[in-house]
């Protein structure tokens, strides 16, 4: 089942969050960086409680079980380049481990695209980092195409990464 999240489910957004991070990035970052993620929890609880209750970004939960097991957050773009325009932004989309494959990653994204048409969005865009091959796969069979010349590198546990920018139309996307 997808909802929208609320409140109460800045933990389990959290947990999910963590432990998708540990799974997904184990060939990227430290071992230690992303152990050392699960003392994070209570802060990022505090984020996504605050987030989700000024309505900073649209939340999508789905449960399994009456259990969070993923999320997707989605809103306008932050990014510079499309300040005044009608491009959204899926700024964040986490699946639990023991849930990938099953189809949650799919259905909390077409929650996401669909509220973003929904706002007047044309074109959504998201970030993924050029290493997360699992990611970068979904997000092309979901019709993404990489943004040529849009890396930009961040700092994870002390070690370089470059992230890329992917889009699609969202009038072509169902």
């Amino acid at each position: 089942m997808i909802r929208k999240a609320l409140t109460r489910d800045a933990h389990a957004i959290a947990q999910v969050h963590i432990s998708s991070w540990q799974a997904a990035y184990a060939d990227l970052m430290p071992a230690d960086y992303l152990n050392a993620l699960t003392a994070t929890l209570a802060r990022r609880e505090s984020r996504w409680a605050s987030s989700i209750e000024s309505g900073e970004s649209v939340v999508f939960v789905a449960q399994s079980n009456n259990q969070v097991v993923g999320w997707i957050a989605v809103g306008a773009s932050r990014d510079d380049d499309a300040v005044g325009t009608h491009i959204g932004e899926v700024s964040a989309l986490y699946v639990s481990p023991g849930a990938w494959q099953t189809g949650v990653g799919l259905a909390l994204w077409k929650a996401g695209l669909e509220h973003l048409r929904e706002q007047g969005h044309r074109r959504a865009t998201l970030w993924v980092l050029a290493g997360n091959e699992r990611a970068i796969r979904f997000y092309r069979r979901a019709g993404c195409s990489e943004e040529p010349g849009s890396g930009r590198n961040l700092q994870r546990g002390g070690v370089t990464l470059t992230e890329v920018r992917y889009a699609l139309l969202l009038t072509d996307a169902r």
